[in-house]
């Protein structure tokens, strides 16, 4: 009589939950002691990432009245302001916690539909997977989210429509990671949660279905067209997939059709290498939205999910862990070339002097633009100094910068002194 045998795991959520619990002792330290480490490798070039950028005004986009909001309310997505609380009201350590768990969340997907972890270990070191990951925003933590979510999805029962639920959740947080929505196509119930949680969240991605044409990005994502969806969506998607192609190196945007190709080749089931094409659709989708204003940091979301179909091909442990480390020098450029641009217009800001990585060569001012203003850290000290010497319901009034930067001064003090009026001139 022949001993029985027990079923090789399906990542595809085939097989039953029991399996996973039958795991032995030796597997499941194993399983802890990779995922450790992985959270380990990412959160250390994650807090170098914020040695090399110092300390000083809060860096990143809307990272300072994303604080505020904690104390003040108001802010355009609450869950990112829950979040905050979590961390007293810090959100550069919400993004170096999130970004590490991204990494971690995405290593265990990928081993569950049999991708294997390779996509973890990359995003570890990766620059458009890092930079996120050490900026006052929401872009880390509304990824985490919507990966939970997509692991959720793995799961057999109703798990697949929780687990769309939760991902579509991400938009509370910053609707910045839904191009990693695609992964949900592995399994198709998921995407029913999904667009039902979307739908009951639509407020949040009003810009994308109920456009301002003239209201800036906030007010629309079809920036490149005018504020409007485009006339020509054939021209529409040739004009992104030319600027994703026209995108900086730094980037590393390269990787996301030849994952493509990979996933197409290599992926075993026809669900795995339809979502292997999701990236890049999500990036040249989100190139032709923005034009001329695309930032690399809004293809994040996208060229993280895009990693995992690198799997199939990287299986040597030890080519993974050389190629793991060899991410750090396009980061290590991004990051210590910002540090300079930093020093340089925020001089107040404390920053070390580390070593300047000077290539591939990274446009340092729209990067500064994007997550700052010019004497941010002299505001933020101004405000502290206003809140202590403005007498009892004075009227502050500065110049209006850029982006409502001038919130670098408002919002502290409209925390430390409600009392206070404040305007621009």
């Amino acid at each position: 009589m022949k001993p029985q045998s027990t079923p090789a795991p399906n990542y595809n959520g085939a097989v039953p939950n029991r399996i996973f619990m039958a795991w032995s002792s030796p597997q499941r330290t194993a399983t802890l002691r990779t995922a450790l480490m992985i959270a380990i490798i990412a959160l250390c070039v994650r807090i170098f990432g914020a040695l090399v950028l110092g300390e000083g005004a809060a860096f990143g986009p809307d990272g300072t009245g994303a604080q505020a909001a904690v104390f003040l309310g108001g802010h355009p997505y609450p869950l990112h302001i829950q979040m905050l609380k979590l961390f007293g009201a810090d959100a550069r350590a919400l993004s170096m916690f999130c970004g590490s768990l991204n990494c971690v969340l995405l290593w265990h997907w990928g081993r569950r539909v049999g991708l294997g972890g390779a996509g973890g270990w990359l995003a570890a070191t990766l620059p458009l997977s890092v930079f996120p990951g050490v900026l006052a925003a929401g872009d880390a933590p509304a990824l985490t989210v919507l990966l939970l979510g997509v692991l959720m999805s793995t799961y057999g029962g109703f798990w697949p429509v929780l687990g769309g639920v939760t991902a579509a959740l991400s938009v509370a947080v910053k609707p910045i990671a839904l191009p990693a929505l695609v992964l949900l196509v592995v399994h198709p119930m998921s995407l029913v949660g999904a667009a039902g949680g979307l739908l009951a969240m639509r407020q949040f991605i009003q810009p994308l279905w109920a456009p301002m044409a003239h209201g800036g990005i906030l007010g629309s994502w079809w920036v490149s067209t005018g504020g409007l969806p485009p006339i020509s969506w054939a021209n529409w998607l040739g004009d992104g997939l030319s600027r994703l192609s026209g995108t900086a190196l730094w980037g590393l945007i390269a990787l996301v059709p030849l994952a493509a190709l990979l996933g197409l080749m290599k992926a075993e089931s026809k669900r795995l290498r339809l979502a292997a094409l999701g990236p890049l659709i999500a990036a040249i989708v989100v190139a032709a939205l923005f034009g001329d204003r695309l930032e690399l940091r809004y293809l994040s979301a996208a060229f993280v999910v895009s990693l995992p179909f690198f799997g199939p091909l990287i299986k040597d442990s030890k080519m993974l862990f050389a190629l793991t480390i060899l991410g750090i020098w396009p980061t290590s450029a991004v990051l210590t070339q910002l540090a300079v641009e930093r020093t340089s217009r925020d001089p107040q800001a404390t920053v070390a002097a580390f070593p300047t990585v000077n290539w591939p060569q990274v446009n340092t001012t729209v990067l500064f633009d994007a997550c700052s203003t010019d004497g941010a850290t002299h505001l933020r000290n101004l405000a502290y100094q206003l809140a202590e010497m403005a007498p009892k319901g004075s009227t502050i009034i500065t110049e209006a910068r850029a982006d409502g930067r001038e919130g670098e001064l408002f919002w502290p003090l409209q925390v430390l002194r409600p009392d206070l009026k404040v305007a621009v001139q």
